[in-house]
């Protein structure tokens, strides 16, 4: 489907629409007043930047290319939290000012875009890895936002080099389930996995791998999850909030393309303290 405007751009109206239409928010709570839309500052589309967080680097890089009338669609519509204690940042308005002077708009999909069967973090994640995603799993606000997979690796070990490969940056590694992968299987929810409920089902299913984004044990509601990892023997590795969801934005490059889009990632640095 294409939908090119006048002059090499794309009328608005119809990018939301398309991406409504993908992503069926209706479908599904979350923790974010706001789905889709944030900030409507252009009626004409002549390029998307995507990006896992709406921070404020990723911002500053947006605005320092110059380029009007663009659309930013991220993950998470605001910044991400300083500390996983607290709570998300929020957009400095000097910078709300000059997005809406420069016709920088701003789209966001956040329990839409984890539980979508294509573009989820987790599913795109996976297929980063070389795995085979076959069943979701992590039940949350309506959805589900984690896979169970298949793979080729042998040892969690084998997983954590992997994940550093893609990633880019060194990794964590809770040993609490052994080396060795029963089958080649493994669990992926990115970001944070609050739930101290799955260790016993990836368990019972012999899946002794669970890869996530957050795994400080510092944080109160990690180490519950650790407790209960360590309790029925599933080792966890952990990739950052940012970076093990960063697959998910990159992969709409192909849904951009078919509205007549360009499309660019934009990186922001990882949190490293969330290891």
């Amino acid at each position: 489907m294409t939908c090119t405007g006048a002059a090499g751009g794309v009328p608005a109206q119809a990018v939301y629409d398309a991406l409504e239409a993908c992503f069926t928010p209706w479908k599904y709570s979350d923790i974010f007043p706001k789905k889709g839309l944030q900030y409507h500052n252009a009626d004409v589309i002549r390029k998307v930047y995507v990006a896992t967080f709406a921070s404020v680097p990723v911002l500053r890089q947006v605005l320092e290319t110059g380029e009007r009338d663009v659309l930013l669609f991220t993950h998470h519509p605001v910044p991400p939290k300083k500390d996983e204690t607290g709570d998300y940042g929020v957009i400095p308005p000097a910078l709300l000012a000059a997005m809406a002077e420069r016709g920088v708009s701003l789209f966001s999909y956040h329990i839409p875009m984890d539980c979508h069967p294509v573009y989820s973090p987790a599913r795109t994640l996976a297929l980063a890895l070389g795995m085979e995603p076959y069943e979701p799993f992590y039940p949350q606000n309506n959805g589900y936002i984690g896979v169970l997979c298949r793979s080729p690796f042998q040892t969690a070990e084998e997983v954590r080099r992997r994940l550093e490969e893609v990633l880019g940056h060194r990794t964590s590694r809770y040993d609490f389930g052994g080396d060795a992968l029963p089958g080649g299987q493994a669990a992926i929810m990115p970001g944070g996995a609050r739930s101290t409920e799955i260790y016993r089902e990836l368990r019972e299913r012999d899946i002794r791998l669970f890869i996530t984004g957050v795994t400080n044990e510092r944080i109160d509601w990690v180490r519950a999850a650790h407790q209960e990892a360590r309790r029925w023997g599933v080792t966890i590795l952990g990739g950052t909030h940012c970076s093990t969801e960063m697959f998910a934005p990159r992969a709409l490059a192909p849904f951009f393309r078919d509205l007549g889009l360009d499309t660019q990632y934009v990186p922001d640095a990882p949190n490293l303290d969330d290891l």
